[in-house]
């Protein structure tokens, strides 16, 4: 595996950062053990101008994985009536990145047709929130992939063509990413970015990937994945989510502790159930997947639940909960 490298006049590098912060979490599952490594970017990368570019060592082997790109170029012809002149015929606008040596970045691949009845193919990249990324997500290899793209076409008036899953502009998600180590072993990771300024500005905040070969990541998370599937449950239990609240339905109250954490394994709630029909409100929490834990004895149950952004539940909506929490009693 050799280490990328950038030419041309243009290319402006991004490559220093003030400082990187890493955490290392580890997770035991019986006799398995697994680390996430994070890396916070600080300052935040800034792609705002044209030619920025940056390249990225996800897992600092000294060979760098993804290059970023922030380009914009005209297309034009010359017109000849006694004197020269160039007339622009397209402006094309992008923000791109590229995985470089045998790495991916999990997107679609798109095919479209063109003015002389060929076909060209774009990839696209995903615009995760908290999807897991492992071997069944589709990963594209292929030259620079359009994050969000536009051209304006200037032939017969002025129009227009945008898009990209990340167009206008998206905050606070992530790219799903597949990469080889030194030893060929292939890893799981994800890049947290936002897309501004209708499709002009890229910031890259941070990132970070599965250690364990092989092993899937969820976006967003810290923590090493355990698939809530793969826990056998022995609590009779109804749990999920509405809006900014979780319910719990249950006969099993006596003695029975409910335990919410975050992804990142931190503790948010824990006390005993005092009714069939618990509620728990989570509005001083952030959104994003929690993991609710009943406790019994030697008896569990688990399940993965999601809170919502807004903090607003309308007359309605809140109408449809009560309905649905007394429809399980």
């Amino acid at each position: 595996m050799k280490k990328s490298k950038l030419s041309g006049n243009a290319t402006k590098y991004l490559l220093q950062y003030s400082k990187l912060s890493c955490v290392f979490l580890l997770i035991r599952s019986g006799e398995a053990a697994s680390e996430v490594v994070y890396v916070d970017i600080e300052p935040d990368v800034i792609l705002a101008n044209d030619d920025d570019q940056f390249e990225i060592d996800l897992n600092s082997d000294s060979f760098f994985d993804f290059h970023f790109y922030n380009r914009s170029n005209f297309f034009g012809g010359y017109w000849t009536s006694g004197s020269i002149y160039y007339i622009p015929l397209e402006l094309r606008q992008r923000l791109q990145v590229k995985a470089l040596e045998e790495n991916s970045i999990a997107g679609s691949l798109v095919t479209f047709s063109t003015y002389s009845s060929g076909t060209i193919q774009r990839v696209f990249p995903y615009a995760l929130e908290s999807e897991l990324i492992n071997d069944a997500m589709q990963f594209q290899v292929a030259y620079y992939q359009n994050l969000v793209f536009s051209t304006v076409y200037y032939m017969f008036g002025i129009s227009s063509v945008n898009g990209g899953n990340w167009y206008p502009e998206k905050l606070n998600h992530y790219l799903g990413v597949r990469f080889k180590d030194s030893d060929e072993n292939t890893h799981y990771g994800w890049m947290r970015c936002d897309v501004k300024v209708e499709g002009r500005t890229l910031v890259i905040k941070d990132y970070a990937y599965e250690s364990e070969p092989d092993y899937p990541i969820v976006a967003g998370d810290t923590a090493h994945y355990i698939s809530i599937n793969s826990l056998e449950n022995t609590i009779e239990a109804t749990v999920y989510s509405f809006g900014r609240d979780i319910y719990i339905l249950t006969e099993t109250i006596q003695n029975t502790e409910v335990i919410i954490c975050n992804l990142n394994g931190q503790e948010v709630v824990r006390n005993f159930l005092q009714s069939e029909n618990e509620l728990i409100n989570m509005s001083n929490y952030p959104a994003g997947t929690y993991l609710v834990t009943l406790l019994n004895g030697g008896k569990r149950y688990d399940k993965k639940i999601f809170i919502e952004r807004t903090g607003r539940i309308t007359g309605y909506n809140k109408s449809f909960a009560k309905w649905r929490r007394e429809s399980y009693a």
